[in-house]
This record gives structure tokens, C-alpha cells and sequence, in this order.
């Protein structure tokens, strides 16, 4: 009997220390999402605040593939009411629904749809999903989900990373300042560091993607002495978040945010340069000559409809930016291209603003 009790107790250490031993190849948790009156929420936008964005992705991924996939967004209006969107693939094409019956304001009706394709696209300071080869929709096209992170829209954006066995390690863009300890003699080294501006929006970016702006629960949850300790505080406009987690934590938030730590880490290590190109991505709105008129930011359906108002618009009205390129390697581009230009020396202050192009390319939209 002793013997039996023995080789079940050994059984179950093995099956205990496997799970241990695996625990850094599985991401754990599932967020669920909740939304009152409604059942399998994959994706909720609440004002841009996004949860859900891997079901997002993963529906995408699956449309690309062929793999006949469902996926249920919700969108809170300023109201707070949920406008319900429903995609259903079936391996060949795409049926988007729309339900604004619960919104008190909307039309209160279901409006069903037929389109063919889903594109991402993904700009500088926006990643959008967009329905394309619609049925009942202007242009053929219609917007089912658009994350913004368009970093020149905050007013502070900065941030302090410390990490490692004591968090002796730090990198701050509030201060300037890049703090490490050598491995082999424990002094702490102090460096001068300011972040370049596209590692700044791609920090950006990566947060907004982790939905940060929400709770998360980040745990320190490793019982050996080794392991690499984080700490992350954001300061956001007039507030700020903190986040405190360890290498151990698996969940979800937990290996997002690990990946975000190690992206600031892996940048610091960079050589920044003194004059960071600047670049210009687009479409064109106007050609004149050697001179090009270009929508930064917009989307394959921002282009229809602001084309169309182009000679009536002021640009001092919109929050997109806009630049007359200037060169002549712009002569081969015509309006409805997108393009990513590089600039020589930097762009004027005026309305739309002016640069003359270094090198300049047309981008495939699918």
C-alpha cells in the first residue's frame, strides 16, 4: 500500500513539474469580454479604447487563408450604446451586419451586407480593417474597425522603464536619462539618451494595441531569485499608469507587455541617430507639375470622399496632415496612388506643408 502511495505521489510531482517546466511556452488566461445583453463579444471598441484586438487579427489571418471564420465587434457610441457588427466568412465571401437597434440615436434598424475581400491597412499613425467589393456601400468599401495611434495628437507623452533582479536598470524619456548596472562588477553606468521620434510612435503604437489605458492584471509571480522584474510607468497627457510584472507572468497582458519592455530595452541599445530621416506616407490627392498634394494618414476610403471636397476644403479644419512633395521623381505618380516618400531636410510649418523628395516609392494596397 505504501508502495502504491509512493508511485502516485511521484506520478503527480512529474505531472506538477512538467506543467512548471512548460509554463514559459503558453500564453494562460483568456480575456473575456462582457457586454450586457449580448452574447461572444470578440472585439469591443470602447472610444477607441480596443479589447479583443487578437480576434481582430486572428479573423483576418483566416480570411487570408480561406478558413471560414465569425467574429462579433461591438462599438460603444458617446452615449454609451452598443452598435453590434457581425462578419461571417464562409470561405469565399464576407457578410457584414449591422445592428443599431440598441442605439437610441441610430437608425435602429439590421442592415446586412455582401463584400468580397478584408483589407488591413496600416499607416503610420492608424491600423484600419476595411471591407472591400461591398454591395451596398459608397465606394465599395466599408470601415469595420480602425485602431489610432497618432502620437502627435497627445500633448506629453513619456515614459520610465526600470527592470531587472532589483529593477536597478532604467531608461527614462521624462528625464533623458538611461541608467544600467554591469553584470560583471555591479557599477551603475548613467547615459544621456533621447529616444529617437519613430521609436517614440512605435512605443506608442505597441501600447495602444495592449489596450493599456485599461486595468491589467499583472502579476510577479516567479519564486526564484534570477529572474528579470519590470516596471513601467507611462505619463500620459495629465495623468499616468503604472504597471509592475515579472518574466513568470504567461497571461496575455503579461507577455505583452514583456515585449513591449524588451522593445524599449532592445532600442536603447541603438544608436540613435543625429538627423532621423523624415518620411512622408500617403496618398495623393493632387498632382500640378512636379508637385504632389498628399493625404497623410488617410485610408483607402478617407482618399474617395476627401478627393472629392478638395477644392472646397480648408486644411486648417481637418486633424489629417498634408504636404506638397516637391521633385522630379514625382512626375510618374498620379492622384489615388500611395506613397512613401523620404525627405531632404525637414517639411514647413505652413498649411498644407512643403518638402522637396529625397527618394520616393508607390505602395501596394492589395
Amino acid at each position: 500500500m505504501k508502495k502504491t502511495s509512493c508511485i502516485i505521489f511521484l506520478s503527480l510531482l512529474i505531472v506538477v513539474l512538467s506543467a512548471c517546466l512548460n509554463q514559459d511556452e503558453t500564453v494562460e488566461g483568456s480575456s473575456e469580454i462582457n457586454v450586457k445583453g449580448l452574447e461572444n463579444v470578440d472585439v469591443l471598441n470602447s472610444h477607441g479604447r480596443i479589447k479583443g484586438l487578437e480576434n481582430m487579427t486572428n479573423f483576418y489571418e483566416n480570411m487570408q487563408n480561406g478558413v471560414p471564420s465569425e467574429l462579433r465587434i461591438v462599438h460603444y457610441t458617446i452615449e454609451g450604446d452598443p452598435i453590434v457588427t457581425d462578419l461571417n466568412y464562409n470561405g469565399e465571401l464576407l457578410e457584414v451586419i449591422d445592428d443599431t437597434t440598441r442605439d437610441k440615436y441610430g437608425s435602429g434598424a439590421i442592415r446586412h451586407n455582401n463584400c468580397s475581400k478584408l483589407i488591413e491597412e496600416v499607416n503610420p499613425i492608424n491600423t484600419t480593417y476595411i471591407a472591400v467589393d461591398c454591395v451596398n456601400d459608397p465606394y465599395g468599401m466599408q470601415e469595420i474597425l480602425q485602431i489610432n495611434y497618432n502620437l502627435s495628437q497627445q500633448d506629453l507623452f513619456e515614459f520610465e522603464l526600470k527592470y531587472g533582479l532589483n529593477l536597478e536598470n532604467e531608461i527614462n524619456t521624462l528625464t533623458n536619462i538611461m541608467k544600467k548596472v554591469s553584470v560583471e562588477n555591479g557599477t551603475q553606468i548613467n547615459h544621456d539618451y533621447n529616444i529617437a521620434m519613430d521609436v517614440k510612435q512605435e512605443m506608442y503604437k505597441r501600447l495602444v494595441f495592449a489596450n493599456y489605458l485599461e486595468e491589467k492584471d499583472l502579476t510577479q509571480t516567479c519564486d526564484t531569485k534570477d529572474t528579470t522584474n519590470y516596471f513601467l510607468r507611462v505619463h500620459i497627457n495629465g495623468g499616468q499608469r503604472e504597471y509592475q510584472w515579472d518574466a513568470c507572468d504567461h497571461s496575455k497582458d503579461g507577455v505583452k507587455f514583456t515585449k513591449i519592455a524588451n522593445y524599449i530595452i532592445e532600442q536603447s541599445a541603438e544608436e540613435q541617430a543625429e538627423q532621423p530621416k523624415v518620411t512622408v506616407q500617403g496618398y495623393v490627392l493632387e498632382k500640378k507639375g512636379k508637385e504632389l498634394l498628399i493625404g497623410e494618414g488617410l485610408t483607402m476610403l478617407d482618399y474617395q470622399w476627401i478627393k472629392e471636397e478638395l477644392q472646397q476644403m480648408d486644411f486648417e479644419d481637418y486633424s489629417f496632415d498634408f504636404t506638397i512633395l516637391v521633385g522630379e521623381n514625382t512626375i510618374e505618380f498620379n492622384p489615388g496612388d500611395k506613397i512613401q516618400a523620404t525627405i531632404e531636410g525637414t517639411i514647413s510649418d505652413s498649411k498644407p506643408g512643403r518638402a522637396r523628395v529625397k527618394e520616393i516609392k508607390k505602395l501596394e494596397l492589395y
